[in-house]
């Protein structure tokens, strides 16, 4: 695995099957589960409620910035201590990154945000840049958070959910507010509530709109889309589209891409987590295994030696229409 040395980065590139494995989405057989936080510790809002309202700075409280040189590239989602889900276009090159959390304004709320390195990212080895496909990452810490009022983790879903169509979620983001508006991203948090669409479904949407976009859309994704033209955006990518069920906050999809922004009748397109969950299992406890051994190593030695997140991402197509890595 990569670590960090020095000044470098080294990038991990994990299949997705098992040991010798083919590859294949879900490929790999069920694996014990990482020490991450239980429904009872994950996916809750610790909000305090002001005339009626929630606070907002503890609203989506896993929302984080995946960040290079202080300048906001893509989202993310704590999902344990030393873990942040996110994309693997946002994230797959080799670059100094940092992860901003516990705050919902870009810059500012000094006194909960911390900002901590990136030690590690793992990808999957068949992630294809130009098609999407396999767009999933993570990012681990080079120290654990604390988890606090403001900094708690999301709820990982089991991998058998499939969340209904029409079932209402909410996406998270500080991306572009407009796809014609070439602004600076915004400064607070934004919220957008989307209405899921399953696979099958959203793809058949795409032959029928633009349908060289349909092959994009594969086994592994699901899409969100909002009449009003509420979508996610460039900046937005790696972001967490989270689901309330049975009182937890579950991450369903991670922001992947779309074809502009909140376009009428064309959905955005995600990530969905549930069919990655023994991707994410099997490289949580490799990467724990690791660092159970590196940590002997550096107890033998000591006793020894005593007396030792890119925004926007876009590609123009036509004059008028483009795909938008959000």
């Amino acid at each position: 695995r990569g670590w960090r040395d020095g000044s470098s980065l080294r990038v991990t590139c994990c299949a997705l099957g098992g040991p010798g494995g083919d590859g294949g989405v879900g490929a790999a057989a069920s694996l014990p589960v990482p020490s991450l936080p239980s429904q009872s510790a994950c996916g809750k809002r610790t909000m305090r409620v002001v005339g009626g309202a929630p606070a907002t700075k503890e609203k989506w409280p896993w929302q984080v910035s995946l960040q290079i040189h202080d300048e906001h590239q893509c989202g993310g989602s704590l999902i344990a201590s030393r873990w942040v889900l996110t994309a693997a276009h946002c994230i797959f090159d080799l670059e100094e990154y940092t992860v901003r959390l516990g705050g919902r304004m870009m810059h500012g709320d000094s006194e909960q945000a911390v900002v901590i390195p990136v030690a590690d990212i793992v990808y999957p080895s068949d992630f294809d840049e130009t098609t999407f496909s396999h767009d999933i990452a993570l990012a681990v810490l080079a120290f654990s958070v604390n988890f606090s009022l403001y900094i708690q983790p999301v709820c990982l879903p089991e991998k058998s959910l499939k969340v209904k169509t029409g079932t209402l979620c909410w996406v998270t983001g500080w991306g572009q507010l407009s796809e014609r508006v070439s602004t600076s991203l915004p400064i607070i948090l934004q919220e957008a509530e989307l209405s899921i669409i399953r696979f099958k479904e959203c793809k058949a949407i795409f032959q029928k709109t633009l349908i060289k976009f349909s092959r994009l859309v594969k086994t592994g994704s699901l899409c969100g889309y909002n009449s009003q033209g509420k979508d996610a955006c460039q900046g937005d990518s790696g972001g967490p589209l989270v689901c309330e069920l049975n009182g937890s906050w579950i991450q369903v999809g991670i922001v992947s891409w779309g074809v502009g922004c909140g376009r009428q009748g064309l959905p955005g397109v995600y990530t969905e987590v549930s069919v990655y969950m023994d991707w994410i299992y099997k490289n949580m406890n490799q990467a724990s295994c690791l660092d159970s051994t590196a940590f002997l190593i550096l107890s033998l030695c000591l006793v020894l030696s005593v007396g030792i997140l890119v925004a926007p991402w876009s590609l123009q197509t036509t004059p008028l229409l483009f795909l938008s890595f959000h």
